[in-house]
């Protein structure tokens, strides 16, 4: 599977704690930042496949999902306490000359293993 990257947004657009949901290419991609460092992540919970944001929070290195309360590392995906949740997609990320975030997914579509589901309401 190919990989191509993509512009998504200025990186001093991102603050400490934040949680900002795209889809790139069709993938639904989380960035996060936390004590200064950005990271890319699929926006899908491993359990319920709800989204992670809006609602979930970045705190100690680590998302929360706000369907369950599932806590998964920032640098790995790694879930902290949940047995048998899969670890979450990480995307590989790089800041461009000009400062702008520029995410890689996969160029073929995602399937319906990783989208979230929708939100209700």
């Amino acid at each position: 599977m190919t990989e191509s990257y993509h512009r998504v947004v200025e990186a001093s657009a991102i603050e400490d704690r934040a949680m900002m949901p795209f889809i790139v290419n069709g993938w639904p991609v989380l960035l996060c930042k936390d004590e200064g460092q950005i990271h890319a992540l699929i926006n899908r919970c491993s359990h319920a496949a709800a989204q992670l944001a809006p609602g979930g929070r970045v705190r100690r290195g680590a998302v929360m999902c706000p369907l369950h309360g599932a806590r998964f590392k920032l640098d790995n995906g790694e879930c902290l306490g949940g047995a048998g949740y899969k670890a979450l997609k990480l995307y590989p990320w790089r800041e461009s000359a000009d400062g702008w975030i520029e995410v890689a997914v996969p160029d073929e579509a995602p399937g319906a293993e990783h989208l979230p589901v929708k939100p209700l309401g």
